[in-house]
């Protein structure tokens, strides 16, 4: 039975997204024939560029890296605009295949807590007998395929999915690097696919450039050097330890509070500052395409091509507090477990003792009062000094995000009182990433003082994670005046793929005697596909037309 499931997982994966994707971009295709809000743009200058005229419309302000690819495609299948969306459906479909990849890399790494030698691809390790984890990886990679932003732009002619796919290509080359010798040659993959990357959207820089860096460094730091969770009650104390023994504090998510982050900053700035020579190797190619990138800005005048004067940068900081209930909303089932802790110790013994095998509760504590009540100052000062409602988002009313913003106007209070909301979201979305260990007794568990390393068993996120994830999300959107939920496809992406499963195997429980699995998935799937169809069926038949513009069609659109 693990045999036929491990054989027929990723091509029944694959086939479901191909025909789901296929579905979608068939029914836009009849229904919305004729090139729709941004493509009015987007299609005329891919158009051009098929023909060999590379005149640029300066209503755009992202690279040509779209209109490249549908130029090297043109022999294939043309350039009209059924075309060129069909990129973007094929494009979404092999997202599936990485998603799949970079989640058993993970997993594999975590798992056996080993580098491998150059040549040995970690991906392809065969599981044991009653292993269903391959069944699990190939389950998150098909719910992050159905991710209903992602997925919705799948048969549209947006820069969305493309410059998805480019980063986690770049992100899979990282972990390649991670896991082998690296060299010369996944030196240059690495520059080159950050470059490709960036052909697609500016904000890339972070996700191809900061992330792997940030990641590199805490990898190189801690490859002869163990990292440890140890309180010490004394700062300076840690100071000394991170610069003379280059020791890092870094914990995992379960055992970490909000200090653990600031600690590990601390810390790995002190033991990177001990070793520079170190720091250095492992980020040569990040380095490289960071001062590449700030060669074309210094070219160009800005960091944006076409009309600068339409997406001027600025200081939005709002964005990371928009980010959590975005999350929270598309990732409800993920985030169940830890909203019914509280009502577990209220449910009949057999019962709690079986949600504590099955969802892991015990796993969560309540958060302390400081970190709400600072977050939620910190949150009531930011909306106050430094909300923005930008031009074009009150000018759109196809846009749900317009509605959003629209009732935030008109009752001022809400954008106030939504600050408590964020910090549940943000708080529920951290603890989504605690190891779900099952059958675990978390009851007896107490923080021990202990080190780790990258041979720790058992953490499928740290807190370094936590950190950069949060510094690559925040330089990339806290620039952008503009609320887009497409802006935070690939913050969510990331974190979704370091989201742990709870084990899974053919072996009976005790409880049923049945094969446990991560129900999670399911749920989620279940979830994604309803937003999905949702959203469709008002794009395709709830539409409007405005006074200014009889006869013409308009639909809503994230």
């Amino acid at each position: 039975m693990s045999s036929i499931l491990q054989t027929w997982a990723l091509p029944v994966g694959l086939t479901t997204i191909v025909s789901l994707t296929v579905t979608w971009y068939n029914y836009v295709s009849r229904q919305v024939p004729e090139p729709y809000l941004d493509e009015f743009f987007h299609v005329p200058q891919a158009q051009r560029y098929c023909i060999g005229d590379y005149s640029w419309d300066p209503k755009i302000t992202t690279p040509p890296g779209l209109y490249l690819v549908s130029k090297l495609c043109k022999p294939l299948i043309g350039c009209e605009t059924s075309s060129l969306r069909l990129l973007n459906a094929q494009a979404l479909c092999i997202i599936f295949i990485l998603s799949y990849y970079i989640s058993r890399v993970l997993r594999l790494r975590n798992d056996s807590g080993q580098r491998f030698h150059e040549g040995q691809d970690i991906a392809r390790r065969d599981p044991p007998a009653e292993d269903l984890s391959f069944v699990l990886d190939v389950h998150c990679a098909l719910n992050i395929a159905l991710f209903p932003p992602l997925f919705f732009f799948s048969a549209l002619y947006y820069t969305d999915v493309m410059s998805t796919l480019a980063v986690l290509l770049a992100y899979s080359a990282f972990l390649k690097r991670s896991t082998t010798d690296a060299g010369v040659t996944t030196d240059a993959v690495a520059v080159v696919l950050g470059v490709i990357s960036l052909l697609f959207r500016q904000t890339n820089i972070f996700w191809v450039a900061v992330f792997p860096a940030g990641l590199a460094v805490v990898d190189a730091l801690k490859a002869n050097t163990p990292s440890t969770t140890a309180r010490r009650e004394d700062f300076a104390s840690i100071l000394r330890e991170s610069w003379g023994e280059g020791i890092i504090r870094d914990c995992s998510v379960q055992d970490a509070g909000p200090q653990d982050i600031v600690l590990f900053l601390t810390s790995i700035v002190v033991a990177a500052m001990r070793r520079p020579l170190v720091i250095l190797k492992v980020a040569i190619p990040y380095i490289t395409l960071l001062l590449l990138f700030a060669g074309f800005v210094a070219w160009n005048g800005s960091v944006v091509l076409g009309d600068k004067s339409a997406h001027t940068a600025t200081i939005h900081l709002p964005q990371m507090l928009y980010i959590w209930p975005y999350i929270a909303f598309f990732s409800v089932p993920l985030l169940a477990r830890p909203l019914i802790r509280p009502v577990v110790p209220l449910l009949p013994s057999q019962v709690r003792e079986m949600c504590d095998y099955y969802l892991n509760t015990s796993n969560y504590g309540i958060p302390t009062t400081l970190v709400p009540v600072l977050f939620t100052i910190c949150g009531l000062l930011v909306v106050y000094f430094n909300t923005i409602i930008h031009p074009y988002t009150l000018a759109d009313n196809r846009h749900y995000v317009f509605y959003v913003f629209r009732i935030i106007r008109l009752y001022p209070a809400l954008k106030y009182l939504a600050v408590p909301v964020y910090y549940i979201c943000a708080w529920l979305t951290f603890q989504s990433l605690a190891s779900p260990s099952i059958g675990e007794d978390l009851f007896k568990g107490k923080r021990e003082d202990r080190p780790t390393n990258d041979r720790a068993h058992g953490q499928p996120c740290q807190v370094s994670f936590i950190a950069i994830w949060l510094v690559t999300t925040a330089l990339s959107v806290i620039t952008a005046p503009l609320v887009e939920p497409r802006y935070f496809i690939i913050p969510w992406i990331i974190w979704r793929l370091h989201v742990p499963c709870i084990p899974a195997s053919l072996s009976t429980d005790r409880y049923s005697g049945k094969t446990t699995y991560d129900m999670r998935l399911v749920f989620e799937t279940v979830w994604l596909l309803s937003i999905i169809t949702v959203v469709s069926y008002i794009f395709l038949y709830r539409t409007f037309a405005w006074p200014s513009e009889p006869g013409n069609l308009q639909r809503f659109i994230w």
